[in-house]
């Protein structure tokens, strides 16, 4: 049973909360150790209901997964406690015997230095269970113990009385209402604080307070809500603001989400804009990145920061002296002092998670369910939490990636090399398991490809995967303990990489989702580039868990319409969703924008305008000023750039390989006072996206086509899938990615009061349905036509020419 938040009402003396939440606290002992997580990201589940399975065989009288609902009274306090135990069955004399089953592994777990803590945790757990079923103690408590390493399993009586048990309970009570005590002097300081929020910035703009009320009514009832703002209405204070108050009122906490590092700068501004009254926000930044090793090896042979942690964290006052330093906690302090403190920078980030009312993190800590597991999406603490998703456009993308899994032939195979040299045992055995996936891989490819090169749907059922992941589990106990002795130590272990998307894949394999489609890969005629993937047609249903469970969430961005799109693909509950739409703040006269409709850039027909497509990038570019120029593609961009002449301005172009120092000295360029630039980009890419390009650094975007994916097997499977489900096909796999791609790169011209610019749509879809209906309604002012212009060229020059006779 899913754990529940526990909930304490310190006036009606009531406590509700799960067995989990009253087992003895353990100390922590170092990080990675052998066992530690891998069970609960591996097969620790699987082989839990396999041996429960088993049991119900050999016993008959054997139930599983019973629930548990007890209400207790304990000096004047109710006490409700919930859970779900293992199981139970009878002995010879009649009497129950509840069993609780832990797996772990035996060589590394059951001699760690931290053993004894953990066999007592486990052993409270199922006296628990047996008084909730049975407080009159007429049954037995019994942990059953299995090797994840191996066939062997314990069995271990486990003494109780009741007395024993409500003496305990006493104590764990009483320590749970203290905490909430606290907990409560903390709100009313947080409430106090939430009267006197000042607003970050000197006053609210128009648009804004019309925003701001928006989030406030949504959250307030607890509901969502998709906020369509243009670049200028200032949504990231319009979303924090009222959040934040409604957060410190109410006792929650409001996590900002972004797609990217860059943009959570803005939000942390604003958040230190408002922090009076002694509450704190805390910015999480990528485990790699606050990593103090010198490889990323989070294990504690390896690591002096991973050793002894949690002694190491209480005995130096890690915590206290970080929440004492300020109100935000940035990760440059977070390193600064975990560093010298000896444990580990990340994991302290994540120890200060339950301190904060305010969160600034990746999608990731929310969303992705291989890394959410250590952060907020944890059961039960979302409830308490409102989500701000910042350019929500590009979470549809990135949730189908989470549940996308692939495992490459490349991947096994280098893990095979990494233990094919060594002559110990675990890696001959790994080496032998290797091998017999490599070749299942290639058997499942061959019979969906055949000999050809692409991708294909595939016949995959999970068990044969299954059983590989069990088999690869079972040695990674003793492969740590190899890799310990031989000092064998990588940041990135591909024995590990294999074992994680084996149960990634095979997890979605036993989904069964129709959404979740098993593909088989070739990219090449190399052997390593066979791959078993599962493809994520729609995400809606894993994203739409997390909202429903959250206390409400503000998705925002310029892009998002159609409301129902993000809807549907995020998972927005109809019934809870609240939409609204705001106008562009800034004049219409300071920008143009024209269409071009003299040219045809579907794919069929472009080949014979690239000539026409180059005069006119030329024809357009404004003299003595930086133009950006964005194609659906490199080959389409390579075609016009071929044939291009633009006098008085130097010619950039964007390459798929261009590292970030050349990108950097091209924008570099852009800022300088030299030659005019013409930088020729891909939609979607570094350029169109996620790149300001303030004052003078920019003064046109031309798109040159909508820029809809291209078509493959992929996209066509997107294709049939929104038929079938939605009845919109091309609208969902096609048309609306490539026109929010338009609009987000024509975004990148006007991003202040003070900036002036040209916006030219260039293809002749640009006007016809169902494209034009696509473009923002402050474009078009209701009158598409109005975007033709007789002499394009003309009209781009006057602008310009006006805008030097102002100046």
């Amino acid at each position: 049973m899913a754990a529940v938040a526990v909930r304490i009402d310190l006036d009606k003396r009531q406590v509700a909360c799960s067995v989990h939440d009253l087992l003895p606290d353990v100390l922590r002992g170092g990080l990675g150790a052998p066992g530690e997580g891998l069970t609960r990201l591996s097969v620790g589940a699987e082989l839990h209901r396999i041996v429960q399975g088993q049991r119900q065989e050999e016993d008959p009288r054997y139930t599983s997964e019973v629930a548990v609902d007890a209400t207790l009274t304990i000096d004047g306090w109710g006490l409700r406690v919930l859970g779900r135990a293992d199981g139970i069955t009878r002995g010879p004399d009649g009497r129950h015997i509840v069993e609780e089953i832990k797996t772990l592994h035996f060589r590394s777990e059951l001699h760690h230095p931290f053993a004894r803590e953990r066999l007592e945790r486990y052993r409270w757990q199922a006296r628990l269970y047996a008084y909730c079923l049975f407080p009159s103690g007429e049954a037995s408590a019994r942990l059953l113990l299995v090797d994840l390493g191996g066939q062997d399993h314990r069995v271990e009586d486990v003494a109780w009385s009741p007395g024993e048990v409500t003496a305990y309970l006493r104590a764990r009570l009483h320590a749970l209402v203290a905490a909430e005590r606290t907990r409560e002097a903390t709100r009313a300081r947080w409430r106090a604080a939430a009267e006197e929020l000042p607003f970050p910035f000197d006053s609210p703009r128009p648009v804004q307070d019309e925003a701001m009320a928006a989030v406030a009514d949504t959250l307030e009832s607890g509901r969502h809500l998709l906020l369509a703002a243009p670049t200028g209405v200032g949504k990231t204070a319009a979303a924090l603001y009222p959040a934040v108050k409604l957060a410190l009122a109410t006792g929650r906490r409001v996590a900002m989400l972004t797609a990217k590092t860059l943009q959570q700068a803005l939000a942390v501004q604003t958040l230190q804009g408002m922090q009076r009254g002694g509450w704190s926000s805390i910015q999480i930044r990528a485990k790699a990145k606050m990593c103090a090793n010198r490889e990323v090896v989070c294990h504690e042979e390896f690591c002096l920061h991973a050793r002894d942690y949690g002694s190491k964290l209480a005995e130096r006052g890690v915590l206290p002296a970080l929440l004492s330093a300020g109100p935000h906690l940035d990760p440059d302090r977070i390193y600064a002092v975990a560093h010298a403190a000896e444990v580990c920078p990340f994991e302290v980030s994540l120890e200060l998670l339950d301190e904060t009312s305010a969160v600034v993190c990746d999608y990731n800590y929310v969303f992705d369910p291989t890394i959410a597991l250590f952060g907020l999406a944890e059961e039960g603490s979302l409830e308490n939490t409102f989500l701000i998703v910042d350019e929500a456009h590009n979470l549809v993308d990135r949730a189908r990636e989470y549940y996308s899994p692939r495992l490459s032939r490349a991947t096994v195979r280098d893990a095979r090399r990494l233990v094919e040299g060594h002559r110990h045992r675990v890696c001959r055995e790994l080496n032998t398991l290797l091998g017999d996936l490599d070749r299942f891989i290639t058997g499942r490819v061959s019979d969906a490809l055949g000999s050809r090169e692409g991708s294909q749907r595939a016949t995959l059922e999970p068990q044969p995967l299954s059983e590989y992941r069990i088999g690869l589990d079972a040695l990674v106990a003793p492969y740590f303990t190899f890799k310990r002795d031989a000092e064998l130590w990588l940041a990135r272990d591909p024995v590990l990489d294999v074992l994680l998307s084996l149960a990634r894949v095979t997890d979605l394999l036993e989904d069964g989702g129709r959404e979740l489609v098993p593909l088989a890969e070739r990219t090449s005629a190399e052997p390593e580039a066979e791959a078993l993937r599962i493809f994520c047609l729609d995400a809606s249903r894993f994203t739409g868990s997390v909202l429903a469970r959250s206390a409400g969430c503000v998705a925002m961005s310029a892009t998002l319409e159609p409301f129902e799109f993000y809807r549907d693909l995020l998972g927005f509950a109809e019934d809870r969703t609240d939409t609204i739409s705001l106008p562009s703040p800034f004049p219409r006269e300071n920008r143009l924008i024209v269409a071009v409709d003299e040219v045809d850039t579907t794919f069929r027909a472009r080949p014979r305008w690239y000539g026409r497509i180059a005069e006119l990038v030329g024809e357009l570019a404004p003299a003595d000023r930086n133009a950006l120029v964005l194609f659906p593609s490199y080959a389409f961009l390579q075609e016009v750039a071929s044939r291009l002449a633009a006098p008085g301005h130097r010619i950039e172009v964007q390459r798929g390989d261009d590292s970030d120092r050349l990108r950097n000295e091209m924008l570099a360029r852009l800022r300088g006072n030299h030659e005019p630039v013409l930088l020729l980009g891909v939609l979607g890419g570094v350029f169109a996206e996620g790149v300001d390009y303030p004052g003078e650094m920019l003064s046109e975007v031309m798109v040159v086509s909508p820029g809809l994916p291209q078509v493959g097997p992929e996209r066509e499977l997107l294709r049939r899938y929104f038929d079938d489900r939605y009845e919109r096909g091309f609208e969902y796999a096609y048309l609306i990615p490539g026109m929010t791609r338009v609009v987000q790169a024509a975004g990148r011209l006007i991003r202040s009061s003070e900036d002036r610019g040209v916006i030219a749509l260039v293809c002749k879809r640009f006007l016809a349905e169902p494209y034009v209906s696509l473009l923002p309604a402050d474009w078009t002012a209701s009158d598409p036509a109005s975007l033709r212009r007789e002499d394009p060229a003309a009209a781009v020059r006057a602008f310009f020419l006006a805008l030097d006779l102002e100046s």
